[in-house]
């Protein structure tokens, strides 16, 4: 009877299996989707186990990524690095990162018959930081790493001690005991969270005197330690990041296991030494900002902590490997388009001090808002950012987006004057293309529903194939 009952629920399982994995293909097939989040959606109302199978199935072959801003570059950076060293990857990479991302990821681990054939690779998720504790206690991870932490979507997350509050409470449990945490040293925010933590811990940071902000007029969060007491830094990159100690407790910022120093930042891409266990190597890449340093730091200390060296590192690393919407370029009509995923003050004053960077002429801009669940509905953040700094090096200008409006608004208050406001995404491209000089960079800003509606309908129009095509090689 026993025996019997257990077939049949083995049986349902399958067929939810099958089914979830045959629509994501469909979807793919018609050019719908890449079946990122629906499939995933059926099997977890109709299979709620499945995240029990993913932790034995992928037992000790599992690295979760959270934070704010960089999941998704720094998700890529670990897949680009492993598949280049022959390493097979299952990864929502594409940045669907609640639970239902990463279930429609695990698909790829199966066979057309809802079986497990993955035994040979490792997962690497990017997780959206309200599910963390519920995904890491479910999947038990072998390694975590933690990027930073911004004030982000106010409407769905509340405050920052909200997260880090929930962070704490989970990743101190004794069921990590075994794991590995991968921090950021030069975020305060995460210090504590990485003193509670009971496995192994190894922290990442950049150290360059030179690059400290000097911009006095940007809002930045108020920085307290937990003993009540003010924070203070000695040298600030950017918002509360930086080498920082608190005014009267001992607590301070630990030495990084994994160091970023001689950092160079120009138009053409990011250049710094990686300096781990004595060991110096150089690199270059394509990406732009002091953010895409961090990132890319933060996945090369997670693979030195699971055994490669720098020099792997090197050989496997791809400096122009393209990122889904994260400063990804297109080309249409001899002009580079290229996407930048904004969505709070932190994550925008770092695209913004990188597009001025060094800049010699004036920049081609279009800037899409939305406030869509996925957006966060309250756009007020854009007051906090620093777009005064961005008015005095634009040339071209459109806005678009549900909050076309808002975002005109502000541009006016930050001294722009002349400007286009377009609705859709069809005359808002045609319009900055336009105004643009054949040869030239036009950047677009997008929030998240912006840039996956932008996205679709530029690898359209440039003949690019969809992301899914591109993302697994087919």
């Amino acid at each position: 009877m026993v025996s019997a009952i257990i077939e049949k629920t083995m049986i349902i399982k399958y067929f939810i299996l099958f089914l979830a994995k045959q629509i994501k293909r469909f979807l793919q097939l018609l050019n719908l989707s890449g079946g990122t989040a629906f499939p995933g959606l059926l099997v977890e109302k109709m299979y709620p186990q499945i995240l029990d199978d993913i932790a034995m199935n992928f037992s000790k072959k599992i690295i979760l990524i959270s934070g704010t801003n960089g999941k998704t570059s720094t998700t890529n950076t670990l897949v680009n690095i492993f598949e280049n060293s022959e390493i097979s990857v299952i990864s929502n990479y594409s940045g669907s990162n609640l639970k239902r991302g990463v279930i429609s990821a695990y698909l790829d681990s199966l066979n057309n018959f809802g079986q497990f054939i993955g035994q040979n690779s490792v997962m690497v998720l990017e997780i959206d930081e309200g599910v963390l504790p519920q995904i890491s206690e479910k999947i038990k991870p072998d390694t975590i790493i933690l990027l930073n932490l911004f004030r982000d979507q106010l409407d769905r997350y509340g405050e920052i001690e909200n997260i880090r509050n929930t962070w704490i409470n989970t990743l101190a449990k004794d069921m990590f005991i075994n794991s590995k945490l991968i921090v950021n040293a030069d975020d305060f925010l995460l210090s504590d969270i990485a003193d509670s933590f009971q496995g192994e811990v190894l922290h990442f940071g950049i150290d360059d005197q030179l690059l400290s902000e000097k911009k006095e007029n940007r809002i930045t969060e108020v920085s307290y330690c937990y003993c009540g007491n003010k924070i203070i830094h000695s040298v600030r990159y950017y918002d509360h990041i930086g080498k920082w100690q608190c005014s009267v407790c001992e607590n301070k910022r630990k030495t990084p296991d994994v160091l970023a120093t001689n950092i160079s930042l120009s138009n053409n891409g990011i250049k710094f030494n990686l300096i781990s266990n004595k060991d110096s190597r150089f690199f270059v890449a394509s990406s732009l900002g002091l953010f895409s340093v961090y990132n890319t730091v933060a996945a090369f200390a997670a693979l030195i902590k699971l055994g490669l060296d720098t020099e792997q590192i090197s050989q496997a690393f791809d400096a122009n490997h393209q990122i889904f919407g994260r400063q990804e370029i297109f080309d249409i009509n001899d002009r580079k388009i290229n996407l930048f995923l904004v969505k709070n003050p932190a994550g925008l004053n770092q695209v913004i001090d990188s597009l001025i960077h060094e800049q010699h002429q004036k920049i081609n801009l279009l800037f899409a808002l939305n406030s869509r669940i996925e957006d966060g509905k309250d756009v007020s953040w854009i007051y906090d950012a620093d777009f005064e700094s961005l008015a005095l090096n634009i040339g071209n200008l459109v806005v678009s987006g549900e909050r076309r409006h808002d975002l005109a608004l502000r541009f006016t208050i930050a001294g722009v004057n002349n400007f286009d406001i377009q609705e859709n995404i069809k005359k808002s491209l045609s319009s900055i293309i336009s105004k643009s000089e054949q040869g030239s960079n036009i950047y677009l800003l997008l929030t998240y529903s912006a840039m996956m509606d932008y996205r679709k309908y530029i690898a359209k129009i440039s003949g690019s194939k969809p992301f899914w095509h591109k993302l697994t090689n087919e």
